[in-house]
């Protein structure tokens, strides 16, 4: 959800609780208004009609008008309450239309100078109340969601103009590639706030991409200058071993510096190509076939562990596709698939499964469950294998992380088993 969402979201439910109390109280009011002012003109006709009946006896009778009419009767004294006026609501017939309208009534007391008591009520036409609390919901129901609509939508017309520079450094860094040529940030504001933001985003982008870069020249610096040393003490050890003046001892001694060699030499590559992952130095991809990846490297590695009797199994269900780096998806399948030849038995069995989602790898072992919360760990050796540099499956891990592919790991019925599953 964008901020501007978010924000909206969040004003508009106190914004419709405010003015939903506003109605309703706007309401009661009108209503205590109307009340009020019928009642005030009520109590006026009552004075009037007291001081003439007083004034005129004949007045003592019923009176009708088209709007008001009042009725009095005489009472007894005990049932006079002089200090008290009531009002009420009633209906009244029309006598030519014969239908019910709302009324307003006033009953009280008084007393003529012949000391008798009158009973004297008053009733006057009102609004159709009913009419009225619907038209009054109406109104207020076209003026409350009017005025909510109008309100949020000054206010997302305000946060998306406040808010531009924001989305396009937003959108600056989202294609912002380290190692590439990117444009600069162009992104013009008078809001102090954001002024600062994009400086401290250009001057974070300016440092990250030195570092990149002297990471990066780091990293080529080393495979040469590392790989070539190491390259001719193997071959002067090479020479030693053909000299015949060379021991047993010697040979012996010669062959354990070698693979000691061979051993650093493969595990600078790999530190290096770590390396190279983790900087993302592997912008190209493209569309790659799985299934024929893994049918070339299972090949060329059957001919180099031909000698420990492995019987392999791939199983094509569905071609499976994706799109990462060539040279990074075959270390991949190369890092899982000779993984399983190296720790796998002597006559041992590898499953190769392939899905449209899925591939999975499963090999025999003779080794127990693994520990799968530090499996893929750099120079995590659960196993004593000399071949094992113990990086190859935190290369298949970065790689994994690399392009979003899950790595899972089960132990199942003496199978060790890696399932990668691809979006």
């Amino acid at each position: 959800m964008r901020l501007r969402q978010y924000t909206l979201r969040n004003l508009s439910v106190p914004l419709l609780l405010i003015l939903s109390a506003w109605a309703c109280a706007f309401y009661i009011t009108i209503i205590r208004e109307i009340n009020e002012e019928t009642d005030e003109s009520l109590t006026n006709h009552k004075m009037l009609i007291i001081k003439a009946a007083l004034a005129d006896s004949t007045l003592l009778t019923d009176h009708v008008d088209i709007l008001t009419q009042y009725y009095i009767h005489e009472i007894p004294p005990a049932e006079a309450d002089l200090s008290k006026d009531i009002f009420f609501d009633s209906t009244r017939v029309v006598p030519l239309e014969m239908i019910s309208i709302p009324v307003r009534g006033l009953r009280t007391c008084f007393r003529t100078s012949d000391d008798k008591y009158y009973e004297l009520t008053i009733i006057t036409s009102i609004l159709e109340k009913e009419d009225m609390v619907r038209a009054t919901v109406i109104g207020l129901a076209i003026l409350y969601f009017s005025l909510v609509f109008c309100i949020l939508l000054v206010i997302h017309l305000v946060f998306r103009k406040s808010l531009h520079p924001l989305y396009v450094l937003f959108d600056w860094l989202k294609k912002y590639r380290l190692g590439k040529t990117n444009i600069p940030l162009r992104n013009e504001t008078k809001i102090e706030e954001f002024h600062i933001l994009n400086e401290a985003i250009e001057d974070v982008v300016r440092r990250n991409t030195k570092l990149y870069n002297m990471q990066k020249q780091f990293v080529e610096n080393a495979a040469h200058e590392l790989q070539t040393p190491l390259a001719i003490c193997i071959n002067k050890l090479e020479l030693m071993s053909e000299n015949p003046d060379c021991t047993e001892r010697q040979l012996s001694d010669i062959a354990s510096l070698h693979q000691t060699l061979s051993g650093i030499v493969k595990m600078n590559k790999s530190l290096l190509l770590l390396s190279r992952i983790e900087n993302r130095q592997f912008p190209e991809t493209s569309r790659i076939e799985m299934n024929k990846l893994v049918s070339g490297i299972q090949e060329n590695l059957d001919e180099m562990y031909e000698h420990k009797h492995i019987t392999v199994t791939v199983k094509n269900s569905a071609q499976l596709f994706t799109t990462m780096n060539e040279s990074l998806a075959s270390t991949l399948l190369t890092n899982l698939i000779k993984n399983a030849y190296i720790h796998n038995c002597q006559d041992g069995i590898i499953q190769i499964t392939i899905t449209a989602h899925t591939l999975t790898v499963a090999n025999s072992s003779n080794a127990p469950r693994l520990n799968a919360s530090t499996l893929f760990d750099r120079y995590e050796r659960q196993s004593r294998h000399k071949e094992s540099t113990g990086l190859g499956l935190a290369i298949v891990k970065s790689i994994a992380a690399l392009y979003e592919i899950q790595v899972e790991y089960n132990h199942d019925k003496q199978l060790h088993e890696f399932k990668l599953t691809f979006k």
